[in-house]
């Protein structure tokens, strides 16, 4: 059973840390700003991946303690979860060497909503 969470979040964090990263191509090249010092690609893919992994596991937690599908409540919960953690890029210190501190929120808040956004894109072709 486990079988389908770990290939959905396996889907879902390959699918965000792909998508995170072209979104990070675009906005440096579109700013024309650079954030290399804070933000590299490996770290792209193994947060997104680590995300995917992690919804899977809640998911899998969440359906194991009601003992049945509990999709309402999971991406109920996948969705309130996502949107509180958008508070934490703006919590962040950067180091004063950087350029245009203002505009790193604008890059790593739309990354966070793409390894839910994954979740919710590949579950059906998991779970029909």
């Amino acid at each position: 059973m486990f079988k389908k969470y770990f290939l959905n979040g396996l889907a879902a964090g390959s699918f965000s840390g792909l998508a995170a990263f072209f979104y990070y191509r675009i906005y440096v090249a579109a700013l024309d700003i650079s954030f290399s010092s804070i933000v590299s690609t490996a770290s792209i893919f193994s947060a997104s991946l680590f995300a995917g992994m992690l919804i899977a596991l809640f998911c899998f937690g969440i359906d194991k303690l009601f003992k049945k599908d509990m999709t309402i409540l999971t991406n109920l919960l996948l969705t309130g979860g996502t949107f509180v953690s958008l508070i934490i890029p703006f919590m962040i210190s950067l180091p004063l060497d950087v350029d245009h501190p203002e505009l790193f929120p604008g890059l790593v808040v739309p990354m966070q909503l793409f390894p839910v956004l994954g979740w919710f894109a590949f579950k059906p072709m998991f779970w029909n």
